[in-house]
């Protein structure tokens, strides 16, 4: 299966002292109700007060989900590929600032295991989550 979509907001946070990190992809404002929710979104999250990889859970628009492994995250200027262990992947395209997008890179460099990230200097094409 392939979630694919375009989110309005892409927002990095942490709490704790940065002991738990969280990017969120989302279609919806973080206003947002989410008892009406019926659009896409993906939080990313990592808890270093206890030891295991990142955590993913996401909203296909129907129904929520989540607890699938990471195996691969490809991140390119406009995009994002998460491949998961369910054999699913989430396609994810956005517009963010510069500014932005290093925070977000900084933040998955973070969360993720080495070899899980694979950042893209080109534009990723939808559906092609291989190493470019």
């Amino acid at each position: 299966m392939i979630l694919v979509f375009r989110a309005k907001s892409v927002r990095c946070s942490s709490a704790i002292g940065g002991e738990i990190l969280q990017v969120c992809f989302d279609t919806m404002p973080a206003s947002g109700d989410e008892e009406e929710r019926d659009t896409p979104y993906v939080l990313v999250s990592q808890s270093f007060e206890f030891p295991g990889p990142a955590t993913i859970e996401w909203h296909d628009g129907s129904d929520y989900d989540g607890g699938a492994k990471i195996v691969a995250v490809t991140l390119a200027r406009d995009r994002a590929l998460i491949k998961l262990k369910r054999n699913m992947e989430i396609d994810i395209s956005f517009s963010i600032g510069d500014r932005r997008f290093a925070q977000l890179r900084s933040y998955l460099r973070r969360m993720l295991d080495d070899g899980v990230l694979i950042t893209s200097p080109e534009p990723v094409a939808a559906g092609n989550s291989r190493r470019p």
